[in-house]
């Protein structure tokens, strides 16, 4: 299973990383592509923004793709793509339990076991350079309650407890998608997204079961053959 990072061209400098961009289409922009989660991949748009102008204190801003459930994590020192790699992989499981506990979506035992399935698909990170501008719009309404939670607190950074509280809550709203054709719940959405991959994993593995078992009947000992009398 492949975890997309998709960095804007800001996050992009910030980390001073080289990174490949996605394929496009002959006649289209590159470095726009219009990118979704399914079963294969799970897709996040990451950005970068400043607290306020100058500030050294910064907010990391992760949307999946097709939920927009977002992600936000303070940032002071730099970070290496690795680390930011290993940080977004925990942090966006984190806050998805998280906001299933306190809205109240399913008890602890159910979201401790999501947890642990989800550990099982194995996510296996790929960076690359990416705007997509169907989710920059989520990005940016991110980033002015950013700036605006830090404008009424007087505070210079979100603190680990804030960004999750802030997280939580816009989590809970609605956000209309597809130009406003359609309107999800982000963690609802991404809840039976991640419910679809377990499922799907669990189904790949019963199928591939069966055809050893099947094998195993076939090369059964003849000895083990039972003759009925006439």
């Amino acid at each position: 299973m492949i975890l997309q990072l998709c960095a804007t061209n800001f996050l992009t400098k910030w980390l001073k990383a080289d990174l490949p961009r996605l394929p496009v289409e002959s006649g289209k922009q590159v470095g726009v592509n219009t990118v979704t989660s399914d079963n294969t991949q799970m897709c996040w748009q990451v950005h970068i923004i400043d607290n306020s102008y100058g500030s050294r204190h910064k907010t990391l801003i992760a949307v999946e793709a097709s939920s927009r459930f977002t992600v936000f994590i303070p940032v002071v020192l730099k970070l290496t793509l690795d680390e930011l790699s290993a940080r977004l992989k925990m942090e966006w499981q984190w806050v998805l339990a998280e906001s299933l506990r306190v809205l109240e979506y399913m008890p602890r035992s159910d979201i401790a076991l999501l947890l642990d399935r989800l550990n099982q698909l194995n996510f296996d990170v790929a960076w690359v350079k990416n705007t997509d501008l169907s989710i920059n719009g989520h990005i940016s309404d991110a980033g002015l309650w950013v700036t605006q939670t830090l404008e009424q607190s007087r505070r210079e950074e979100l603190t680990p407890e804030v960004a999750l509280e802030l997280a939580i809550y816009l989590n809970g709203q609605p956000k209309r998608i597809n130009k406003g054709k359609d309107k999800v719940i982000p963690v609802e959405s991404l809840l039976a997204y991640c419910q679809s991959l377990i499922s799907s994993k669990q189904t790949a593995q019963q199928s591939e079961a069966e055809p050893a078992e099947s094998n195993q009947q076939l090369l059964a000992p003849i000895n083990s053959i039972v003759y009925l009398k006439r």
